[in-house]
C-alpha cells in the first residue's frame, strides 16, 4: 500500500499536480541518487544513502514550525500534513532504491521559489558586543550585572533577573534584541513578561526592571503576554505612541514604513496614549493613531487577521495586493516589482507562513487575477 501511495506522488508530479513542497522533495530524491547512479550499491550503502536522505528532509520540514509557539491554540493540520509527506517520503525512497529508475521522465529543473522566514535575531549588550542568537549554543550567552542571559533547548531567550533587593541597588543596563527581514523570535523579560517580534523589528529593555514602571521600546511588531504586577505598570513606547497595561495579551504594530500605529487588546485591558490624548482599549478593540498626528481612534479588530502572524498564518481580508506584499517582504526578505495596475487590487485569503513564498503567490494568482515572475529575490507582480 505505501509503494502505491508513493508511486502515485511520483505520478501526480509528472501530470503536474504535487504542491511545491512535495515536488520539491522528490526532485532531491531524485537528484541525490542521480549522483550515484553509476555505481553498484550494495545493502548497507543503499540504507545509508536513504538515511541521509531522510535527514535532509527531515530538517526542511521542521523549519515550517516555529521553535518556540507563543500562544497556545496551535494547528494540528499543518504537523500532520508534515508528517503525512514525510512518511510516505520515507517508505517510497526504501522502494525507489530498489526500484531500476522508474523516474527518468522528472525533468530536472525546478520551479524557482523562496523560502519562508525562521527563528533568527541578534541581541545587542549594553557593552556593545553582539551575539547572534540563530547559532548560539544553548545555556548562559552573557551576564548584565546580576541578571544572566540564558538560551534555553527550545531557541527562546531567558533573562533571569536577581531579586528586588539586588535590583535597587543595581543601576539598570539595557539590550536591545533586532529581528531581521526574514526572521522572528521570542524572548522572556526579566519581569517574565514574554514577546514574540515579528519580521524588521526591534524591541530595547532593562535587563532589570527598576522603579515604578517598566518601559520597553519597540519598532516594528511585537505580540506581548506581560507578567502581572500592580504595582508597576508595563509601558510600550512605540514611536510616539506609548501603551500602558498593568498584565494583559496585546500585538502592537509600529512600522516605519507603516501610516499608523496600531495597538489590539486581545486581554486584559490598555491605555493607548499620545501627546495629551488617551483612550482605553477594551478586550476585542484596536486603538489607532497615524504618524505626525495626535488623535486615536478606536475600532472592533480583526483580531484574527491581526494575530494571524503570531499563530504562524497570513489572514487577508480584502486587502490590497500592495498591503499584502509589504507584510510579504518583511517575512521572506524580498523585493517587489509591480507592472501596471495590479497593486491596488484586493486579496483574501489564508495560508501558512510557513509554506513557500509561491504558496501565497499561486492564492492571489488564482483569486486576483494576477500574474508573477520570481528573479531571485525579486517579485515581479503584472496583470
Amino acid at each position: 500500500m505505501e509503494r502505491h501511495i508513493f508511486l502515485n506522488l511520483l505520478d501526480r508530479y509528472i501530470e503536474g499536480s504535487t504542491t511545491p513542497q512535495e515536488q520539491s522533495l522528490l526532485e532531491e530524491y531524485y537528484k541525490r541518487l542521480d549522483t550515484r547512479s553509476d555505481l553498484e550499491l550494495s545493502v548497507q550503502e543503499e540504507e545509508t544513502v536513504r538515511l541521509a536522505m531522510l535527514q535532509n528532509i527531515q530538517a526542511r520540514l521542521s523549519v515550517q514550525e516555529p521553535a518556540v509557539p507563543l500562544i497556545s491554540k496551535r494547528s494540528f493540520k499543518l504537523w500532520y500534513a508534515a508528517a503525512s509527506i514525510l512518511l510516505m517520503l520515507s517508505v517510497g525512497g526504501y522502494f525507489y532504491l530498489n526500484q531500476a529508475k522508474p523516474v527518468n521522465k522528472i525533468a530536472k529543473t525546478t520551479v524557482s521559489d523562496i523560502t519562508p522566514g525562521s527563528n533568527k535575531a541578534i541581541l545587542t549588550l549594553s557593552n556593545g558586543k553582539q551575539l547572534i542568537l540563530t547559532n548560539a549554543a544553548n545555556g548562559l550567552l552573557a551576564s548584565q550585572g546580576a541578571t544572566k542571559i540564558i538560551k534555553k533547548s527550545n531557541g527562546q531567550i531567558v533573562y533571569n533577573a536577581p531579586g528586588p533587593a539586588i535590583q535597587s541597588i543595581t543601576a539598570p543596563a539595557y539590550n536591545t534584541i533586532s529581528v531581521p527581514r526574514g526572521g522572528q523570535y521570542q524572548i522572556v523579560l526579566p519581569d517574565g513578561s514574554k514577546v514574540l517580534l515579528n519580521a524588521a523589528s526591534s524591541l530595547t529593555y532593562p535587563t532589570t526592571f527598576t522603579g515604578n514602571t517598566r518601559h520597553v521600546e519597540l519598532k516594528g511588531e511585537a505580540y506581548f503576554e506581560v507578567a502581572k504586577n500592580k504595582e508597576k505598570p508595563f509601558i510600550v513606547k512605540a514611536n510616539d505612541a506609548e501603551i500602558k497595561v498593568l498584565g494583559t495579551h496585546f500585538n502592537v504594530s509600529a512600522y516605519a514604513d507603516d501610516a499608523a500605529i496600531t495597538a489590539t487588546l486581545l486581554e486584559g485591558a490598555v491605555r493607548m496614549s499620545k501627546g495629551d490624548i488617551s483612550k482605553l482599549l477594551n478586550p476585542g478593540q484596536q486603538g489607532i493613531t497615524l504618524n505626525n498626528q495626535t488623535g486615536i481612534a478606536l475600532k472592533n479588530a480583526n483580531v484574527e487577521q491581526v494575530m494571524a502572524w503570531a499563530n504562524g498564518n497570513f489572514v487577508f481580508n480584502d486587502v490590497s495586493i500592495k498591503e499584502v506584499m509589504k507584510i510579504a517582504a518583511r517575512w521572506y526578505d524580498i523585493e517587489v516589482e509591480y507592472h501596471g495596475n495590479v497593486q491596488v487590487k484586493k486579496f483574501g485569503g489564508t495560508t501558512s507562513r510557513y509554506k513557500n513564498l509561491t504558496e501565497l503567490l499561486d492564492n492571489m494568482s488564482e483569486t486576483g487575477r494576477i500574474h508573477y515572475k520570481i528573479e531571485g529575490r525579486k517579485v515581479i507582480l503584472m496583470n
